[in-house]
């Protein structure tokens, strides 16, 4: 699937894990968004243009990907690249049947905003814990 940055100046395809929708609520998502993060899975990613591409260090053990020419966030990944999913809404074409089904950082959410739909939730230590358990 095509996928880019608002501006088009970073351009790149991807291929899905599957049509499931995440939102993180985490402090980084929600400063680098100004809302919740809504990020889809993928098995790999190709970029087509990438003169504008820069990965930002957030953690110790992931990195976010942007354009630096408009600033849309693009990607976060593990530092190993073993794990990885796009903003959602980079894609140039959305799936019929995404389906929204896990809010993680759930213990981070602010009060004020809310989602209809019944999702699986899971706390900072969770995903943290999840993606320890995966190096063990």
């Amino acid at each position: 699937m095509k996928a880019r940055c608002l501006c088009g100046a970073t351009q790149f395809e991807v291929e899905l894990k599957n049509h499931e929708v995440a939102v993180c609520h985490c402090s980084m998502c929600r400063r680098q968004t100004s809302g919740p993060l809504l990020s889809i899975d993928i098995e790999k990613m190709d970029f087509t243009e990438q003169q504008y591409l820069s990965v930002y260090s957030s953690s110790e053990w992931a990195e976010r990907g942007f354009c630096n020419a408009c600033g849309t966030m693009l990607f976060w990944r593990t530092k190993d690249h073993s794990f990885a999913n796009i903003n959602v809404f980079t894609l140039d074409e959305l799936p019929e049947d995404l389906n929204l089904n896990l809010e993680i950082y759930i213990d981070s959410k602010p009060t004020f905003y809310a989602f209809n739909n019944q999702t699986k939730k899971m706390t900072e230590a969770e995903v943290i814990e999840m993606f320890n358990a995966d190096k063990e």
